[in-house]
């Protein structure tokens, strides 16, 4: 990636941060998230690198804990949310689309969609659960007041669903969402802790954050079970959660148990918000942790700053193409903006190596090596410089 050719790039600089500014402002002031019209996202190329790399560690994780990813459309049929009852809960909050042939409406959740696909089958055989699927999803709330990534009408998720045999079926399942969240937050750098209904297996983790949601008794799981009681009243950022989904039972979904008794399954949904996750890394950078985008999530392990007045030179693309031929994600920074703003860059996404190519490297036929966290420079010929650049990619691992 060129970064003179990302939209705005010249506005994407750190140097003058303010612990008083908001992850949301620094996005919005950076240009890397942008909206088409209030509380939809455009996620730029730099955070959309960022955005994919949180979702392909939730997936990997979820794949490995049996839920298979599937993609529903973006237009649901209404009447399934008349089923559920969703449409006396939320019609406000509803994009409606006019059409003759169908009453549809923009996908603000996901549940009856999956029960609807999973029961056209007629019924299941307990052989056949547990069911469980995942998706990359953007559902939609007509929110009055957006903010930003922290409170969009478009939110990007990826989302799980299961249908499992009964309780303790169920309990297995959300006990490997509960792994599956603490292996993905592991990845990703967010420390984090869970609350849950002991009930109903109702579950939400949560972040110390600046952008809180709301205290632990607001939480998810006091819509299930019993009332749970918690000392603090601070407020804290809302991460995940997963429920049982009990207007399953309004559905005609039921399957055979080994009698051949006819039931009905239990439905639990999940959601994992990579918007929050995005959120959580800016606050981490914007606050000075050196590190706050892991080698997992962060969009480049190797920042080459172009200062030559040639900023096409081969030197230039030769070595490009050499870290892309090894696997080693890079960008060219090849921006007018300052020295200074360029090494803020690198810095603030947390990229273990910076790469300094100036007219002076070009006509010596070398490069200068900024390692992240080290005010020493290394001079390199080719070869070394791309085995030093691999090198530091690795070491950063964590």
């Amino acid at each position: 990636m060129r970064l003179s050719s990302v939209p705005y790039s010249q506005n994407i600089t750190f140097n003058n941060l303010s612990s008083s500014l908001s992850c949301n402002q620094i996005l919005s002031d950076t240009k890397l998230v942008q909206q088409s019209n209030a509380g939809h996202i455009i996620y730029t190329p730099i955070i959309q690198k960022i955005k994919r790399n949180v979702e392909n560690i939730i997936l990997s994780h979820a794949e490995s804990y049996g839920f298979n990813e599937m993609l529903f459309p973006v237009l649901m049929d209404a009447k399934l949310l008349d089923i559920s009852g969703k449409t006396d809960e939320y019609a406000n909050e509803f994009y409606d689309i006019s059409d003759k042939n169908a009453n549809l409406v923009v996908s603000p959740t996901t549940e009856e969609r999956l029960i609807d696909f999973v029961s056209r089958n007629g019924t299941l055989s307990h052989k056949n659960l547990p069911m469980r699927f995942s998706q990359v999803s953007n559902v939609y709330r007509n929110l009055k007041r957006p903010e930003g990534l922290y409170k969009s009408r478009e939110i990007s998720c990826v989302v799980l669903t299961a249908v499992d045999a009964g309780r303790q079926q169920y309990l297995e399942t959300m006990k490997d969402f509960r792994l599956l969240c603490e292996e993905t937050f592991a990845d990703i750098g967010i420390p984090n802790f869970y609350i849950q209904d002991k009930m109903s297996g109702a579950i939400e983790f949560f972040y110390e954050t600046e952008l809180a949601d709301r205290p632990l008794d607001k939480s998810i799981i006091n819509n299930f079970g019993n009332k749970n009681i918690f000392d603090t009243q601070k407020q804290y950022g809302s991460l995940s959660m997963g429920y049982p989904f009990y207007q399953s039972e309004k559905f005609n979904l039921f399957y055979t148990d080994k009698d051949g008794t006819r039931k009905q399954p239990i439905v639990s949904t999940y959601g994992i918000g990579t918007q929050r996750c995005i959120l959580v890394m800016f606050e981490y950078a914007k606050n000075g942790k050196p590190d706050a985008f892991k080698q997992k999530v962060r969009p480049f392990d190797v920042d080459i700053v172009v200062l030559a007045k040639d900023k096409y030179n081969s030197h230039i693309q030769t070595l490009a193409d050499k870290l892309r031929q090894n696997g080693v994600q890079y960008c060219i920074d090849d921006r007018n903006n300052s020295m200074r703003d360029k090494m803020r860059f690198s810095e603030f996404f947390s990229v273990p190596c910076r790469i300094i190519i100036g007219d002076k490297e070009i006509q010596q036929n070398q490069y200068a090596i900024k390692p992240l966290g080290d005010n020493e420079v290394i001079t390199a010929n080719f070869d070394s410089a791309l085995n030093i650049a691999k090198q530091l990619t690795q070491e950063k691992v964590r």
